[in-house]
């Protein structure tokens, strides 16, 4: 992946996909939390919680994650297929983009922290906490590289206004 990166910052120009690249790989680092976790859960099977309900909490927890990412995506579809790449400022704030600039991986977040609870897992909190940490140091600032590239100003403005996780 770095090598696909540091092509594409060498030739200057944007190539259209490269944001749902990098943010393909984000995505994967939650898979791998999750995987990690079953299997170091497996070994070691070191739990976090003893009383009955938390399975019903980290039940809801993924249906509240599944439905951010919903309206993330939907509303990111709906903007694109209405502006295209000549967006304002005020395209970026719609939805969840109001709140947060990455509501899709606060939802991933959820919905990761929410499997850990059901499976009772330590080790796939301890392992949600890397990816978070991996992705927001390197995958979403590339991301956000990116979208500074293709639309300048008005993304920096929205930069400046709306926070990153919340």
């Amino acid at each position: 992946m770095e090598e696909d990166l540091d092509e594409f910052h060498k030739n200057e120009s944007f190539k259209y996909g490269m944001v749902h690249f990098v943010l393909s790989h984000s995505y994967f680092m939650f898979f791998i939390a999750v995987i990690l976790g079953a299997i170091f859960h497996s070994a070691f099977n070191v739990y976090l919680f003893s009383a009955t309900f938390f399975p019903y909490v980290g039940f809801a927890m993924i249906i509240l994650g599944s439905l951010l990412i919903y309206w993330s995506q939907a509303t990111s579809a709906r903007v694109q297929k209405q502006t295209g790449l000549n967006r304002t400022e005020k395209d970026f704030e719609r939805g969840p983009y109001k709140y947060s600039r990455n509501p899709t991986h606060i939802g991933l977040t959820i919905m990761t922290l929410g499997l850990a609870i059901i499976l009772n897992s330590f080790f796939t909190f301890v392992f949600l906490l890397i990816a978070s940490i991996i992705t927001k140091l390197i995958f979403l600032r590339e991301e956000e590289k990116l979208l500074e590239k293709k639309y300048g100003q008005v993304y920096l403005d929205y930069k400046k206004k709306v926070g990153s996780w919340l």
